[in-house]
């Protein structure tokens, strides 16, 4: 922060918020408390606030035309310079800026449209027969299990299919620890204030080692993938011939492991908390739940493909709905480039700029009974007549996530396979707790039992 965004913010010429003490708002940061900072920035200052954290400036923006501001007026001016990931994905697609990210999104972009989640199916079918076999001898002998951990192994598998071509049995589990591990190093809070890496904190440590584990296995599969010839559909058949012209260099060979890295990231942990939250959802109010069970038997005793997405529109709307409660990406930053004025409040070079998309999702001006689990306003799409930035499970502009169509897919289609054969019941009815790290994940997870329905039939066919 330069020392006239300081002045600016003693004069009060910046938002109203907070004002802390020495240190400001560092301590609720450094001692993971986000969340409970920007959710009082909101309720005590409104839809635009700032505080400062150290010799920083957090701003929160909530309403809708402040967001389209930071994300499309001018969003060559907020950028992803500070994205907590970097030291794990690098420069892949969600972190890079300027040419670079514009080359990467032009590249990806049409193998995540809707015309090519075709590509996909036979990966996501593959994951949905092995859970459902392992959810079958579960549910016969009465086994608990972690529903967020069943979730995180279902779409890890689908998109190691996408992503490879192939399943990874003996490696799995390791490289899922090895990426948890990893996740929970960038979500933390404090992380925000990151020692360098260089320093041998057992933090570090213990980040370096998962991150050896997860280059370790893109290394391999890029040898592996570049040794065999073929026509394979898979996406790092995909990046091994287009990203830098397809040549062997050491700088793509980083860039082809970093989209790599990113696509796994991305493609299997936003997914599975979505997929969890609308279960615990539709377990939490009969009456939604019955309705998707209407159209889910209506269906049939057939795994859904992907052309089979818009039977489901119950189901569908009750997604979004459960993606308005509980976004995976619940808040993301931008780093201001140089000062501009937003809500008529000076916003400075250097500051932070914090979306949260939790907080849009439940404001009550935007939303009627904000805090209800309504899937009806989403039947027929976002509802009609909101503002456009009000909706933003997946990001919102050009930077939107890329792989939205294909998770939103996903998440119909493995729901209605894993109802119509098992009625998933919470062991504990307390409550879930969101916890609001990296994805906004249930607290310790939620324990569900599992009985498999009389009335369809276990067989994939």
């Amino acid at each position: 922060m330069t020392r006239s965004g300081i002045v600016a913010h003693v004069m009060r010429r910046t938002a109203p918020g907070p004002r802390g003490g020495l240190l400001g708002n560092l301590p609720d940061v450094a001692q993971g408390r986000m969340f409970e900072l920007l959710h009082h920035m909101w309720r005590a200052h409104g839809d635009i606030s700032c505080a400062r954290v150290g010799t920083r400036l957090l701003y929160l923006v909530v309403h809708p035309d402040h967001i389209q501001h930071v994300l499309v007026t001018r969003r060559e001016n907020y950028t992803k310079a500070m994205h907590r990931a970097r030291p794990l994905i690098g420069d892949g697609l969600p972190a890079s800026n300027g040419e670079l990210w514009a080359r990467q999104r032009k590249l990806l972009t049409p193998r995540f449209q809707v015309g090519a989640l075709p590509q996909f199916a036979p990966p996501l079918r593959g994951a949905m027969e092995r859970l459902l076999a392992r959810w079958q001898a579960a549910a016969a002998r009465g086994d608990e299990l972690d529903l967020a951990d069943e979730m995180i192994a279902l779409t890890l598998d689908a998109i190691l299919g996408s992503l490879l071509g192939e399943r990874l049995d003996d490696e799995e589990a390791r490289l899922r620890g090895a990426i948890r591990d990893a996740v929970d190093f960038v979500a933390a809070s404090g992380q925000l204030f990151r020692v360098p890496l260089s320093w041998p904190t057992q933090r570090n440590r213990h980040f370096l080692a998962a991150l050896a584990v997860i280059d370790e296995f893109v290394s391999r599969a890029i040898d592996a993938h570049r040794a065999r010839p073929g026509d394979d559909p898979d996406l790092l058949t995909f990046l091994l011939r287009h990203v830098g012209d397809g040549q062997d260099t050491p700088e793509v060979r980083r860039l082809i492991r970093d989209e790599s890295v990113s696509l796994l990231l991305g493609g299997h942990e936003s997914t599975a908390q979505a997929l969890t939250w609308l279960l615990y959802c539709l377990d939490l109010h009969p009456e939604a739940r019955a309705r998707v069970m209407s159209e889910v038997d209506a269906f049939g005793d057939a795994l859904p493909v992907v052309s089979d997405r818009l039977r489901f529109p119950f189901l569908a709307a009750a997604a979004q709905e459960a993606l308005r409660l509980y976004p995976p990406f619940w808040a993301f930053p931008r780093h201001v480039v140089a000062d501009d004025e937003l809500g008529g409040y000076l916003v400075p070079a250097g500051a932070t700029v914090m979306l949260c998309p939790y907080l849009t999702h439940r404001h009550p001006a935007l939303w009627d009974q904000a805090e209800r689990f309504q899937p009806e306003r989403f039947l027929g799409g976002v509802a009609q007549g909101r503002a456009r930035a009000s909706y933003l499970p997946f990001g919102y502009g050009p930077r939107t996530c890329i792989g939205n169509h294909m998770a939103t897919t996903e998440i119909v289609l493995a729901t209605a396979a894993l109802l119509r054969r098992f009625e998933v019941e919470r062991v504990h009815h307390a409550p879930a707790v969101a916890e609001f790290s990296t994805t906004l994940r249930p607290r310790g997870g939620v324990r569900v039992q599992l009985r498999a329905r009389q009335d369809a039939s276990a067989r994939s066919t």
